[in-house]
């Protein structure tokens, strides 16, 4: 989406969309200062754009086509403002507990446009989710196969399921984020799949209507969903019992964005050539990106609180840590990041750390910053995605507030917590 011109606009080299730059060196959340609404509503703080998600929407939708089910993976962010916000914007949703399908009931969304997936379903969930009117449960294990039976004889219907094969595909992504490689847990790998389409072909309440391909995230490289869609096209044609009724083919997510090594995923590229092998076999796709919709859209403004050298190492000590945003420190995530306030301060090598009581806090090591100062503001890029589903209240740090910017309107979509909701919850045993 176009930025509309402004005089003294001048980008953010550090932010992953044109929605977070500069104007008279101070960083804005399109046309709101970032600093006002850390002054407004505190620090660490997340913030959000929506003309970055309507922007990134319209890219897949664009890429894809309008006979693409384009579903938006819920645990990447799931709050609820953001999921009206995708709802208005024609996003169906990738649902992956009970849980989630709660909250798209909560924010008033109707279930028929989501699909279920999840490698050990409860059967709670998926009598909720059937009688939601879920549009389909993607199995990735062989025992769903008689819970889903089940829930369909107690009802009386016909359960629509796809089948998630994992095709053992490398994706070439961080060891916890690949998802199709033979010795992972999600999935049916394709030697054991032909037995396992043989049962729902065979149980009157169940309906095969696809097939599941998720690779992983953060993918950078067309040529693994090339090769995955390939393994799952000679499967089909191995036996024509495995495409009867099937019309999708789910390719999942994991498009990769800005921050960390390599360049972001070429949506656009990666449909050309992908899209024309699933139109070929007469199915209809399904992409469930959730990062790429959400990841670039959202910020965490955190404060300095102050410095120290330990050793032969510079720390920059902030605000914000790992229960705000644990990705640096369970995945090794490289978060870009630029003060709010521009300045000409020489740059300097810092490990930026928070106050947890854990080595392993930290948001950024190594990092050439410039020299900031106790109060000064900090953002961190790329943080829509992972970052506030993923926080906890560990150390008893009460989670951020939330906002959400769309033009000059800014709404709390989130309150900070309070210290006291922290153990509201807690009672003394009898």
């Amino acid at each position: 989406m176009p930025v509309p011109s402004v005089p003294d606009r001048s980008p953010c080299a550090a932010s992953g969309h044109p929605s977070f730059h500069y104007r008279g060196g101070e960083l804005y959340c399109e046309d709101v200062a970032v600093a006002a609404l850390v002054a407004r509503f505190g620090s660490p703080l997340y913030a959000y754009s929506a003309a970055a998600i309507t922007d990134r929407y319209a890219t897949v939708r664009s890429a894809f086509g309008a006979d693409a089910h384009v579903c938006y993976a819920v645990k990447a962010n799931s709050n609820l403002s953001l999921l009206r916000h995708l709802d208005a914007l024609g996003a169906g949703f990738d649902l992956v507990s009970g849980g989630e399908l709660a909250r798209l009931q909560a924010a008033g969304i109707s279930a028929g446009q989501a699909v279920f997936a999840g490698v050990a379903k409860e059967p709670w969930e998926i009598e909720a989710a059937l009688a939601a009117g879920i549009m389909l449960f993607n199995v990735e294990s062989p025992h769903e196969i008689e819970l889903l039976a089940a829930a369909g004889r107690a009802r009386g219907v016909r359960v629509p399921v796809a089948l998630r094969l994992n095709p053992d595909v490398d994706a070439n992504t961080h060891a916890h984020l690949t998802t199709a490689r033979k010795d992972v847990k999600f999935g049916v790998d394709l030697a054991r799949a032909g037995t396992v389409v043989e049962r729902i072909t065979s149980d009157p309440y169940l309906q095969l209507r696809g097939y599941h391909v998720h690779l992983g995230s953060q993918l950078r490289a067309i040529e693994p969903w090339l090769a995955a869609f390939d393994r799952v096209a000679a499967f089909m044609a191995a036996d024509p019992r495995r495409r009867e009724g099937v019309q999708w083919y789910d390719l999942g997510g994991g498009f990769g964005i800005a921050y960390g090594q390599g360049e972001p995923l070429d949506v656009g590229a990666l449909a050309a050539q992908l899209l024309p092998r699933i139109v070929a076999h007469g199915l209809r796709p399904i992409v469930e990106p959730g990062r790429y919709l959400i990841g670039d859209a959202g910020m965490l403004v955190t404060a300095v609180s102050g410095r120290k050298v330990g050793g032969a190492t510079a720390f920059l000590l902030v605000d914000a840590a790992m229960n705000d945003l644990l990705r640096p420190a369970l995945y090794q995530a490289e978060h870009p990041m630029a003060p709010v306030r521009a300045t000409d301060a020489a740059s300097e090598i810092v490990d930026v750390v928070g106050p947890v009581c854990e080595t392993g806090d930290f948001l950024a090591r190594k990092r050439a910053l410039p020299a900031l100062q106790r109060g000064d503001l900090l953002a961190v890029f790329g943080a829509g995605a992972y970052g506030s589903a993923m926080a906890s209240n560990y150390n008893t740090r009460p989670r951020p507030g939330e906002v959400l910017v769309d033009g000059e309107r800014v709404r709390l979509i989130r309150r900070r917590q309070r210290l006291e909701q922290l153990w509201e919850d807690e009672q003394e045993p009898a």
